[in-house]
């Protein structure tokens, strides 16, 4: 049934981008979006950020990995470079300095210009592609990419996975905000952020323990591409100290925890991550396997909806826990439900 469901669901999506987009040229017949997947060489001390499907392969691990770049994570999505510019969106620009081995991507007006054009910024760089088009708005969704600058190493970075109140490796700086990265495309999460409701949910509330990281039981029924959204109950509380002082389990958008698991959320909130694979969550990002996300938001936000991507993994394992860098000295629960969409 899942299997028709999504055979169906495709092609109902198909069918609206053929009659509410224009015709593309012939040689234009990707995607509509492509995933952009950062790589780091620690020889080179080179970021690499692309959309090339021979390197992002090696990324969803459908092909051999490179022996001088590790994969470090997908950032987000970008309108395909082989079909025509979208409007409201810029180039991506992918320059690379042979005598730097500095790979830099942008979106900067100043550096716009012809695949093979050469460009000198302290060393030579050549335009090698156009990795796609950003969007210059940020819908529903939308993260914003960024770059930054290592002198020491001589290395350009664009990413959107350093995040605001998460430490930026040492030694880099912030140069510019190139624009927006798109959610993950499919109807999982645009039937989840529409509150239509769910293929599958929990039959009963279960208990995420205030003292210790909880798996999901049914996380054998997490497959790729499916959305989900985690619910607690209201007024969910857990025991922050033996002396049994409590907290609110979602959190204040206005509150971080620098020393917890997730330093970007506030203190004691519900977290999540997966064993295996990467966790899209709306509205904040991509976590890669064993990154903690927000898994209920905060009482300012509500609760985000997430995509799931495997990357080939069979484990799949969806775990929750509590943002406190000593859990050992908690106590309680928060009852909570997971809702799928497939």
């Amino acid at each position: 049934m899942r299997l028709l469901k999504r055979v169906a669901l495709a092609i109902a999506l198909a069918l609206t981008v053929i009659a509410t987009t224009p015709a593309l040229p012939a040689a234009a017949t990707g995607p509509a979006l492509v995933p952009l997947v950062s790589f780091f060489s620690p020889t080179r001390g080179d970021h690499f950020t692309t959309t090339q499907s021979t390197w992002t392969c090696k990324y969803f691990r459908t092909c051999a990995a490179d022996p001088g770049y590790r994969a470090v994570g997908i950032q987000g999505f970008v309108y395909n470079p082989a079909n025509p510019q979208p409007a409201n969106s810029v180039p991506l620009y992918h320059w690379w300095s042979a005598a730097r081995g500095d790979n830099f991507l942008t979106t900067d007006p100043n550096w716009a210009g012809e695949v093979g054009d050469r460009r000198t910024s302290g060393d030579e760089y050549v335009l090698f592609r156009i990795e796609g088009y950003v969007s210059t708005l940020s819908p529903s969704g939308a993260e914003p990419l960024r770059s930054y600058w290592n002198p020491a190493l001589g290395d350009n970075a664009a990413m959107a996975t350093w995040r605001p109140w998460t430490p930026v490796p040492s030694g880099w700086t912030l140069h510019r905000t190139e624009g927006f990265l798109l959610p993950p495309p499919g109807a999982p999460l645009v039937l989840c952020t529409s509150d239509v409701s769910p293929d599958d949910e929990d039959p009963s509330a279960w208990n995420a323990y205030g003292n210790q990281v909880t798996d999901w039981q049914r996380s054998a029924n997490l497959l790729d591409g499916d959305a989900l959204k985690v619910t607690a109950a209201p007024g969910s509380v857990i025991r922050v100290d033996y002396w049994g002082r409590e907290e609110s389990v979602f959190g204040d958008l206005f509150s971080h925890n620098p020393g917890g698991p997730a330093p970007e959320l506030a203190p004691y909130s519900l977290i999540g991550r997966v064993d295996v694979g990467a966790m899209y969550v709306h509205g904040w990002g991509w976590y890669e396997a064993g990154a903690w996300f927000p898994a209920i938001g905060t009482v300012h936000t509500g609760t985000p909806c997430m995509v799931y991507e495997s990357l080939g993994g069979t484990s799949r394992k969806l775990q929750l826990s509590f943002n406190d860098s000593n859990l050992g000295d908690n106590g309680g629960y928060a009852p909570v439900t997971v809702a799928q969409w497939w």
